[in-house]
């Protein structure tokens, strides 16, 4: 699978690309949401991990970008915060990934959203 990595932490980018290639996937990692929209264009994905706090944008805003143009497309929202449980709205992510997590983790969350599309 190919997965969409949207996180401004350059470490944190790597960690997850990293995770995702380990367990036999595709990461393409882009530092900030204003990058998603053109990515989205260039190619397909399988499903987006999107931090939430980032300095030009939310995760939540990657979340209505996607849905907007790929509303089928997975979104999984990692977060050291906690309000990842309070934006479940009507177009609510398919996944939360609470900070810190491990690789384990990441499989899990990964193996749930794949089955649910």
């Amino acid at each position: 699978m190919r997965i969409l990595v949207v996180d401004d932490a350059e470490a944190m980018r790597f960690l997850v690309s990293r995770w995702l290639g380990s367990l036999g996937h595709e990461a393409v990692a882009v530092a900030s949401p204003a990058d998603v929209g053109p990515r989205l264009e260039e190619s397909e994905f399988d499903a987006v991990f999107s931090d939430v706090a980032m300095p030009d944008g939310s995760g939540w805003d990657v979340l209505a970008l996607v849905r907007d143009r790929r509303p089928d497309l997975p979104v999984v929202i990692m977060t050291g915060w906690n309000d990842g449980a309070a934006r479940q709205g009507p177009r609510p992510p398919d996944a939360i990934l609470e900070k810190p997590f491990t690789i384990d983790d990441v499989r899990a969350v990964l193996d749930r959203v794949v089955r649910r599309t």
